[in-house]
């Protein structure tokens, strides 16, 4: 099976996902047989020819076939790229593996909360969260709870909240919170901080008080 990750507007599409695996699993495929296929999509010929611009599917002597490359090394992976790969190949399982660095900025303030996510993004992170969220991608199992309690909530909404609360904690060790606070349960679902007694929070992360950058690495 063929996984793509990242996908543009493009490749994420239905049709797309579903026509490069009948390619992969079928040779000398001809319009007649994609039609009879794929009997319920319409306008199949526009779409084709949009894959065909674009590089992702090849028409020669009227045959149809992929027509990306597939991804057989890590060596010179670009974070949030697109990708094609082989579930059956042995670099699925690196690709699943393999991590990045990633920093979160906001316009509310000068914090920075940089986290290890995973390359395909499907990790409970802050910044895989929201990038989900942006481009319309299906969240993961982790990512769902965090889903449950925000919501499809606008990012530098959020990060007004959360990196203000998170603030509190260049000043002081243990921070209160009184009143229930959905991005301070945010927080605490992303094992950012936690509740050591009723109400009361402190500080799992490290954080550099001068740079106001605030970092939790899973390792």
């Amino acid at each position: 099976m063929i996984k793509v990750y990242h996908p543009s507007k493009l490749t994420q599409s239905n049709f797309f996902q579903e026509l490069i695996q009948y390619l992969d699993q079928h040779h000398d495929v001809t319009l007649r047989q994609i039609k009879k296929e794929f009997g319920s999509v319409s306008n199949i010929d526009r779409q084709l020819d949009r894959f065909i611009q674009a590089g992702y599917i090849c028409r020669q002597h009227r045959r149809y076939s992929n027509n990306f490359s597939y991804l057989t090394s890590l060596a010179d992976l670009i974070p949030d790229q697109e990708i094609f790969v082989e579930t059956t190949s042995p670099i699925f399982e690196e690709l699943k593996c393999a991590t990045f660095i990633v920093a979160t900025t906001n316009r509310t303030n000068k914090v920075i909360i940089q986290e290890e996510g995973d390359v395909v993004r499907e990790r409970l992170t802050l910044s895989s969260y929201f990038y989900r969220l942006s481009r319309r991608l299906p969240l993961s199992a982790e990512q769902e709870g965090l889903y449950q309690l925000l919501g499809d909530v606008n990012q530098d909404y959020a990060m007004k909240y959360m990196t203000t609360f998170l603030l509190k904690f260049a000043r002081k060790e243990k921070v209160v919170q009184r009143r229930p606070d959905i991005f301070v349960q945010a927080l605490e679902m992303l094992g950012f901080i936690k509740e050591i007694d009723i109400q009361t929070y402190v500080l799992t992360m490290d954080v550099d008080k001068e740079r106001l950058v605030f970092r939790t690495y899973v390792g």
